[in-house]
């Protein structure tokens, strides 16, 4: 389906009604949900993104995009407000609809899109995987803590493009911008096109946050088994945990035998080489 198929009258605008949400993203690959986020829950988010932006600066350790954009990774380190974005039901209501009632969280991030910032490289969440899939294999859900628009850097959308077997290399032209005001959701489809758009406002900066997920058979693309704090490990919850991978998956995940199930925890004394009796050699 391409641009010149859709009539932007048709397309997505914020909404407020699941369903209708839901008919936007199977026909056009993304819908853009009003009121996912209260005004207090955005100010929160909000005020958590630029402080850990600013301080991770202050520590020269800020990851920056070019010279304007600045994103944050990493995110269920940094705040239980982040831990409990990904669980939030309409995780559940989106992603589950889209990759099955057992996805993972793939990465959990912030994005702030300041003045002077450039266009992202078009690309589809699941690039690495070299062929076109009848089902996405992840998808997204962005949460929007400011006012979205062309102007400030809203996200570009390729609408239809998760549809396309072809793989097609579309051009900034062929875009829209994904615009909506503060606390609505943008969700999307891992295969369609985007890519963040372009701050040319003079002052505005534009914050939001991703919660990426996948299929629980997908690599995740951050290693929260090695990357998420250990005390967090220990101290929380068990449904966050299993969204993380924490989780034996049909098989998958296992640290012993194929009947193996429950839940992850590093092997205090694994099965080492032994001679026919069951004694323990060097080989």
């Amino acid at each position: 389906m391409s641009m010149a198929d859709l009539s932007r009258q048709a397309l997505p605008r914020p909404t407020r009604n699941l369903e209708r949400a839901f008919e936007d993203l199977d026909r056009f690959g993304y819908a853009i949900l009003e009121g996912a986020l209260s005004r207090e829950r955005v100010a929160a988010l909000r005020a958590r993104v630029v402080e850990q932006a600013r301080g991770e600066d202050a520590q020269g350790i800020g990851f920056h995009d070019g010279k304007a954009n600045q994103r944050v990774w990493m995110l269920p380190n940094k705040g239980r407000i982040f831990r409990d974005l990904v669980l939030d039901p309409l995780a559940d209501a989106f992603m589950g609809r889209l990759l099955g009632k057992d996805f993972l969280l793939s990465s959990l991030t912030a994005n702030i899109a300041r003045p002077g910032g450039v266009p992202m490289y078009l690309h589809t969440d699941q690039g690495y995987v070299d062929f076109w899939t009848p089902k996405p294999l992840v998808a997204n859900i962005l949460w929007m803590l400011d006012d979205f628009t062309e102007a400030n850097g809203g996200t570009r959308l390729v609408p239809g493009s998760h549809l396309n077997p072809d793989r097609t290399d579309y051009a900034l032209s062929d875009t829209i911008a994904a615009e909506g005001p503060a606390g609505a959701a943008l969700i999307f489809d891992g295969r369609m096109v985007h890519g963040t758009g372009s701050n040319t406002t003079e002052t505005e900066e534009r914050h939001g946050v991703l919660t990426y997920y996948c299929r629980p058979f997908v690599r995740q693309q951050e290693n929260y088994l090695l990357g998420l704090d250990s005390e967090l490990r220990q101290t929380e919850r068990g449904i966050f945990l299993r969204r993380l991978g924490f989780w034996i998956w049909s098989g998958l995940g296992r640290t012993h035998e194929p009947g193996d199930k429950g839940a992850l925890a590093p092997v205090t004394s694994p099965i080492g080489p032994m001679d026919a009796e069951g004694r323990p050699i060097d080989v």
